[in-house]
């Protein structure tokens, strides 16, 4: 498959059910005892999406058709801007298939392939996270929680995975979130950590929820030894949340080649 529409598709894939969770346990919040961070719920959810995408020294523009379900499928199809679909993807819990129409091939992959190939933590719960706008990993009583201005912040520590997110104080959305690797080892402070940078603006209501219209995506992370950086920028032009089952056809064509 294209390289550069394998990275596209990484960077979507680019962390946890959608739904409110409780924090406790708040620091330099004396008075602060617990909140809900208003993240979106859903059964299924469609989008009608424009993608920029770049890396090093290429871009890409193309409008994509998503569809998911929760926790458990992302369905996309990606037309460049002629109306012909040039990319399929399918995304489930322990794998990834993309169809690459124009040189007629497919790729296969699992998450720790992925990580591997942008040397940096990525899994599904993360994908979901991102498309969504909700928190990327699972709170837990040992999170630190700090107001900030218009924000709280929750700060976490996930494996090798520092966390900072920020939530709006008024509306208890999600607007930013900072994720860095902590260091593997002595070497390892010589280089730049790897780094995942998100940012979400233009909330919009969905049958009561409030989803992010327009999510920004910047992964800085080190490849044969050079800095790289990858940049998304994911707008939706509409959405929609629903109850009824929806449809995720996707078959590989018979004289397609594995890539």
């Amino acid at each position: 498959m294209n390289k550069y529409y394998l990275l596209l598709f990484a960077s979507l894939i680019l962390l946890l059910p959608a739904c409110s969770k409780k924090i406790t346990g708040t620091e330099s919040s004396p008075n602060l005892k617990e909140f809900k961070i208003n993240n979106v719920d859903f059964n299924y959810l469609t989008t009608s999406s424009k993608i920029k995408f770049s890396n090093d020294d290429k871009n890409l523009n193309a409008t994509a058709n998503i569809r998911m379900k929760k926790d458990s499928i992302i369905w996309i199809s990606v037309t460049p801007g002629f109306g012909i679909e040039v990319a399929r993807g399918l995304i489930t819990r322990d794998s990834l298939i993309f169809i690459n129409r124009l040189n007629k091939e497919y790729s296969a992959f699992n998450f720790k392939d992925l990580s591997k190939e942008f040397n940096f933590e990525i899994d599904f719960n993360l994908v979901q996270a991102i498309l969504l706008g909700n928190m990327p990993v699972e709170v837990s009583p040992e999170d630190k929680v700090k107001k900030e201005a218009r924000y709280f912040v929750v700060r976490q520590e996930d494996g090798p995975l520092f966390i900072e997110n920020f939530i709006d104080a008024q509306t208890m959305k999600l607007a930013r979130v900072a994720i860095v690797e902590k260091e593997k080892n002595e070497e390892s402070r010589k280089v730049e950590n790897n780094a995942l940078n998100l940012s979400y603006s233009d909330f919009q209501m969905l049958k009561e929820q409030m989803l992010p219209f327009e999510n920004l995506v910047s992964l800085d992370y080190q490849q044969n030894g050079q800095k790289k950086r990858t940049e998304i920028n994911i707008q939706h032009k509409k959405a929609n949340i629903a109850d009824e089952a929806l449809r995720f056809p996707f078959s590989i064509p018979e004289k397609y080649e594995r890539r």
